[in-house]
């Protein structure tokens, strides 16, 4: 069993900042996101919060497009016990089992390296968060961290990556002090209806978010059990991210055989104990300075 954490610092009050789209919004919609405490509702029969929920949202709707509230000074609000650490960013984390794993297993190994009087390990200390739009599955996955005992260093947050992102990356780096050491994307929802194929998480505009904001040598690591979703995928970074990003495998016809951060997801175990295939690769940051979109006639 892992050692006690350092405790983060009490949480103050938290004073939240979201905006809203009134146009969007429309009237009669509720004011706050569909991630506020108050709008995500516990399971009536157990007093908490369940363990299943609905596997698929569309992100499009209208609710999804509101902003999420983040407290002002997140995250040296006492989220994290060190702001200033490299971060590790889970888009799409469902309830969480992999960062949470993967960072107790990095916890232990830096505590083995101090107890040992050893250099920093092979994993680095790092901060994480996982990012989830089903309200009550992020809600259930934060809930997780105090019993995994990583808090201080593992948050989740309740929004939509493609109206958010932009806001959660610019306090970290800018606010923490940290920088984004990776960012992941695993099994995503597939969406296979053509009509459907727009809700897909990886956009044009998250890749430019993604490449504002990754320093050069950092990574993005995706991956798939559905080859097209994962070449959808690929294809997608090549296409607008290719200026800022490179895939480490040139050929689209190969990908990884191994998962490059040693833990594997929830889906990726029953995946993988089933015998199927799992489709991975990474794109690395280079060093090209990136650059805002003018809009033409400006």
């Amino acid at each position: 069993q892992p050692q006690p954490q350092p405790q983060p610092q009490p949480q103050p009050q938290p004073q939240v900042e979201s905006k809203t789209n009134e146009a969007s919004r429309g009237p009669g919609a509720p004011h706050k996101s569909p991630w506020a405490p108050e709008n995500v509702l516990p399971d009536k029969k157990k007093g908490g919060l369940k363990s299943r929920f609905r596997q698929h949202v569309n992100p499009l709707s209208r609710k999804y497009q509101m902003q999420t509230e983040i407290n002002n000074t997140w995250p040296n609000d006492g989220t994290f016990i060190d702001p200033t650490l490299p971060l590790h960013i889970d888009i799409g984390c469902g309830k969480g089992g992999y960062l949470l794993s993967l960072a107790q297993t990095h916890l232990q190994e830096e505590e083995s390296d101090s107890s040992s009087s050893k250099e920093q390990g092979e994993h680095p200390r790092r901060n994480y968060l996982g990012l989830e739009i089903r309200p009550s599955v992020a809600k259930y996955a934060k809930e997780r961290v105090d019993k995994w005992n990583v808090q201080g260093r593992v948050d989740f947050m309740g929004c939509n990556a493609n109206v958010d992102l932009d806001r959660i990356l610019d306090k970290y780096v800018h606010c923490g002090g940290g920088d984004i050491a990776l960012v992941s994307i695993q099994y995503p929802d597939p969406h296979f209806k053509k009509s459907h194929q727009k809700r897909r998480v990886l956009t044009k505009d998250l890749i430019d978010t993604l490449s504002k904001y990754i320093e050069e040598g950092r990574e993005i690591f995706i991956q798939s059990d559905i080859k097209d979703v994962l070449d959808g995928m690929r294809e997608t970074l090549r296409e607008f991210g290719d200026a800022y990003f490179v895939d480490v495998i040139e050929d689209l016809d190969e990908y990884m055989e191994v998962n490059p951060t040693g833990v594997p997801t929830e889906r990726e175990v029953s995946v993988l104990k089933q015998d199927l295939p799992v489709y991975r690769t990474i794109f690395r940051r280079t060093s090209v300075e990136f650059k805002e979109h003018v809009n033409e006639g400006t």
